[in-house]
């Protein structure tokens, strides 16, 4: 169960954080840092001195990653850029009656949208992000395919928000068109993960030795998204 009210105040270099402490049967004491809080997880059984020595001891830890949620909040709410394949482009708002976008070198210009209509930029930057989605996760795609024994089936694109992809059983891949905002190699990645499931639907050593076979460097592009993938939610 957790309170309402904070189980202590935490003081870090960027500003003090409240700490709330949730009392539930498990083995390890955890820590999860969300919305500018963090959550001490632990068995009702451990004393509060020692789930404070814990606290201590990882102080830099919870730092670094409060900082970093931070920053990604700040990111997600500026809506005068956009990353494009890893690349940083401008938004420039230009006059017309179509609501449209159109990518001149390292500029995205977005047509008919009012100064200050943030819900009308998100439609039309999401909509040019999903059509340039299909047409790259489609070379992608083909790209990794030709390594593969078996074939995938059809692709689509998805809006899901817990996930950057899946596999049917009948081979049907649909990718997170969120994906087009990171560097290709982690779009490849996330190709070569679900590629992986045409023969292993699970995540076996025998998966990951696939996933690897097709993209051998697929640790550090899972590190990448575990570490910035939220990052990529700015827009829809």
């Amino acid at each position: 169960m957790t309170s309402a009210a904070a189980w202590t105040i935490l003081p870090l270099p960027e500003g003090a954080v409240d700490v709330h402490l949730i009392r539930r049967v498990r083995k390890s004491i955890g820590i999860r840092i969300a919305d500018g809080r963090v959550e001490l997880i632990a068995h009702p059984r451990i004393s509060q001195a020692r789930l404070r020595e814990v606290l201590l001891a990882r102080q830099d830890w919870i730092a670094r990653h409060v900082v970093m949620q931070r920053e990604q909040k700040q990111q997600l709410a500026d809506l005068t850029s956009l990353s494009y394949l890893g690349r940083q482009l401008s938004i420039q708002l230009q006059s017309g009656q179509r609501r449209t976008a159109r990518l001149d070198g390292e500029v995205l210009q977005v047509c008919g949208i009012a100064p200050g209509d943030t819900v009308g930029l998100q439609a039309v930057v999401s909509a040019w992000l999903k059509r340039q989605a299909q047409l790259c996760f489609a070379q992608r795609l083909g790209h990794l395919a030709a390594h593969c024994p078996r074939q995938p089936g059809k692709l689509s694109l998805s809006s899901a928000r817990t996930r950057w992809g899946s596999c049917t059983a009948r081979g049907d891949i649909r990718l997170n068109w969120r994906l087009m905002q990171a560097p290709l190699p982690i779009i490849d990645y996330v190709l070569a993960h679900e590629l992986a499931h045409l023969l292993h639907m699970n995540h076996s050593s025998a998966f990951w030795a696939e996933t690897a076979r097709l993209f051998p460097d697929w640790k550090n592009a899972r590190h990448w998204l575990k570490q910035q993938g939220s990052s990529l939610f700015r827009f829809g």
